[in-house]
């Protein structure tokens, strides 16, 4: 009987990993996102950078009680070393605003926890996603999708909302 349990128990297990999304499902997933936020570290900045469709919000940046205020910069995608001006954003509105200057009609949002993010003092994960979907819910007819990167790729993803 315990042995049938077992072998119940491992091929539930099984199926429940292969029931995860593939590697193409993960990329179409992220392709869906208007904008996408990656946290991790920004190397070389202690602010965040928005380049292109993609905001590099800096792991330290989230160690505090609040997330706001929150410093950031645009870049160019072509040219990211030239630094622009160094924006202040103080409420979850002013967030929302500022990313939609490269997708104003950005409804659809990735998180992206970079695996340099955990090194941060500080960090923490859940408290992290927690205040991003909080500000992204404020958004009728969004979504969320939480993504883990690792090496560069995305591993895994999963709908918030």
């Amino acid at each position: 009987m315990k042995k049938i349990l077992a072998a119940f128990a491992i091929l539930a297990s099984a199926a429940l990993i292969a029931c995860g999304p593939s590697k193409l499902e993960i990329q179409e997933m992220s392709s869906a996102c208007d904008v996408s936020v990656e946290v991790g570290k920004v190397l070389d900045d202690t602010i965040s950078l928005y380049v292109g469709n993609m905001f590099f919000l800096n792991a330290k940046q989230t160690v505090n009680e609040d997330l706001f205020p929150l410093s950031a910069s645009i870049r160019d995608p072509m040219n990211i070393e030239v630094k622009g001006r160094t924006d202040v954003i103080a409420s979850a509105a002013d967030f929302i605003a500022y990313l939609r200057r490269s997708a104003p009609n950005a409804v659809n949002f990735g998180i992206v926890v970079n695996e340099a993010a955990k090194n941060e003092i500080g960090f923490d994960e859940t408290k992290t996603v927690n205040r991003l979907v909080e500000v992204f819910k404020t958004l009728e007819g969004g979504s969320v999708i939480l993504f883990h990167e690792k090496d560069g790729q995305l591993t895994d993803a999963k709908k918030l909302f």
